[in-house]
């Protein structure tokens, strides 16, 4: 079960749009009964209400799968999307004193719906998966942060016990980047810089399924990380 990420102003954003749209329709139903069928108001209403309520539970069914994801609508809700598969780097710290980073080429699963969030990661070798997610939008900066707690569910070579950790990542170049520093009580450290490939999740369960699906894609998102 996925936990709710909506802030309270979005929320209440929600049901604004929500209650405005059932109003709308009810008042719609009920001139059309009574000046074009002749219906008496009293017994209008309810129906009508009745009606609207249904037609909007539908379209708010819509609204809430994929419909708010559309450039336009999603600017209107102010709801940032972060929704798809993305590749890049994980450079870390891991290893101790060696000079060198710790560089792996990981994707980033993020299934998006407007009330809820999840993030999942892949490498050759490691999954992880979020327990607790957040979306930050700044509107005096407009400034937008993807926060999450995760759970590797394999570990590092030579570690005994199960890693847990947090992150942060920011949606930068026209919301077609993350970039990032993530946490882990090993004690790691480490930054992520990833690139959007594709807004379509299904069928990701592993990192060579996204290299399946789009290699030249993830090959560019690749290179631009390691560039970066």
């Amino acid at each position: 079960m996925n936990n709710l990420s909506l802030t309270s102003t979005e929320f209440e954003r929600l049901l604004k749009v929500f209650g405005t749209l059932t109003f709308g329709v009810t008042v719609l139903i009920s001139v059309i009964q009574i000046y074009f069928l002749s219906a008496v108001i009293e017994t209008v209403l309810l129906r009508a209400f009745s009606t609207a309520l249904a037609l909007s539970t539908m379209a708010f069914g819509v609204f809430y799968k994929a419909a708010w994801r559309w450039e336009k609508v999603a600017k209107w809700m102010q709801r940032p999307v972060v929704h798809g598969v993305w590749a890049g780097q994980l450079r870390s710290d891991y290893g101790g004193q060696s000079e060198e980073q710790l560089k792996l080429p990981i994707i980033f699963v993020v299934r998006q719906t407007y009330l809820t969030l999840s993030v999942q990661s892949f490498t050759t070798s490691q999954e992880g998966e979020s327990r607790l997610e957040a979306l930050i939008h700044n509107s005096k900066t407009e400034a937008t942060r993807l926060s999450y707690v995760f759970e590797l569910r394999k570990m590092y070579s030579g570690a005994k016990v199960m890693t847990s950790g947090a992150g942060e990542l920011k949606l930068i170049g026209r919301g077609k980047q993350l970039k990032g520093d993530y946490w882990t009580n090993t004690p790691t450290h480490g930054e992520l810089s990833l690139a959007l490939v594709s807004r379509e999740c299904e069928g990701v369960t592993c990192y060579a399924d996204a290299l399946q699906k789009w290699p030249t894609q993830m090959r560019k998102a690749l290179a631009d990380a390691e560039n970066r």
